[in-house]
């Protein structure tokens, strides 16, 4: 096992890219701009004011019509920064469903500023990620975590420097990143499993008792006449009999489980987003633990059908698709 240091930074040309493409089809418009209002209510009072000249950028606060000079060291800096990319960004979302040619010119005008004001800020060497990202997503962005052990020698890299296991996540990492999308690879999620586990068997034991024989639907347990369990399912659910498989006792001692997602996305909204990529389907073993891994996730409520992706090998096999998807699925709730 390892713990992830790495710290990925978002670029000034790829995060224009990708807010360019999510102010496009916004995912819910009045949800986004009452996170924007309430995050603009917790920042400190005052406006950020910049001085571009040749080679350089200085930043300025106003604060009760004083105006005072802002080094990169201050703690105002970045908030301020974070306040006044929010403004805009608020503005550019109130025109959205307006169809009027005049509002419709003002919000391309205004994205424009928005797109000039990330380079301002890059020339002036702050941290984009503390601007553009929410403070939870920030955190979570630039925490270290709990990754599955690779070896070396037998994985790829990204174009970023994150070893991975193979083609097909080097590529998605690397479509991820040229869209400024902040992402965990094979982070360990902790699932509380006991309680479903004993609800299963619980209600294996009532049925039997009862006299009905247990169906064979997913969740649903088989039991011999001795009133044993045994953890036996048809064919369609042979993953969950698998050497290592958690459904072989009736919980862990603790009763947890570790999950390695492939990627974990935070959302604008605090969500984790999780992206599963199933790339080996003929190999009997990877498929048994891909289709565990997810089923474990849904059983337990860790994902749902608006914050859970899964993806095959004919699902990316161009960069046309998988660019089509981040931009489809992830960065209209990225943002805002």
């Amino acid at each position: 096992m390892n713990i992830s240091k790495y710290k990925p930074v978002i670029m000034p040309n790829t995060f224009c890219a990708s807010i360019g493409k999510a102010l496009q089809s916004p995912f819910d418009v009045d949800s986004s701009m009452k996170r924007i209002r309430n995050t603009l209510n917790s920042l400190p009072a005052g406006k950020l004011y910049i001085s571009k000249q040749k080679h350089k950028v200085t930043f300025y606060s106003m604060i009760d019509g004083k105006q005072s000079y802002l080094s990169k060291q201050s703690n105002l800096i970045h908030p301020l920064a974070r306040k006044r990319y929010l403004e805009l960004l608020l503005e550019i979302l109130q025109l959205t469903t307006s169809t009027k040619v005049s509002d419709m010119k003002r919000r391309r005008l205004l994205i424009y500023k928005l797109e000039d004001l990330i380079y301002v800020y890059a020339k002036g060497n702050l941290d984009l990620a503390q601007i553009v990202l929410t403070s939870k997503q920030y955190r979570w962005y630039t925490r270290d975590f709990w990754q599955k052990f690779i070896d070396p020698s037998k994985s790829l890299e990204t174009a970023s420097g994150v070893l991975v296991r193979s083609k097909s996540e080097r590529d998605i990492i690397n479509a991820a990143e040229s869209m400024a999308v902040p992402l965990h690879y094979e982070e360990q999620t902790i699932i509380f499993v006991r309680p479903l586990v004993e609800k299963l068997r619980d209600d294996l034991i009532r049925r039997f008792k009862s006299g009905e024989q247990p169906g064979f639907s997913k969740g649903q347990l088989y039991a011999f006449k001795n009133e044993n369990i045994h953890w036996n399912v048809p064919a369609e659910l042979e993953w969950m009999n698998v050497h290592g498989s958690i459904w072989k006792s009736y919980y862990p001692a603790d009763g947890t489980v570790a999950i390695y997602n492939d990627f974990v996305i935070m959302l604008a909204n605090g969500e984790l987003f999780i992206w599963e990529h199933s790339g080996l389907m003929d190999h009997f073993i990877y498929r048994c633990n891909s289709s565990e891994r997810v089923a474990v996730m849904k059983y337990t409520g860790v994902t749902s059908r608006n914050n859970f992706l899964e993806t095959y090998e004919h699902d990316i096999d161009t960069p046309e698709k998988l660019i089509n998807i981040i931009e489809r699925t992830i960065l209209p709730r990225l943002w805002f």
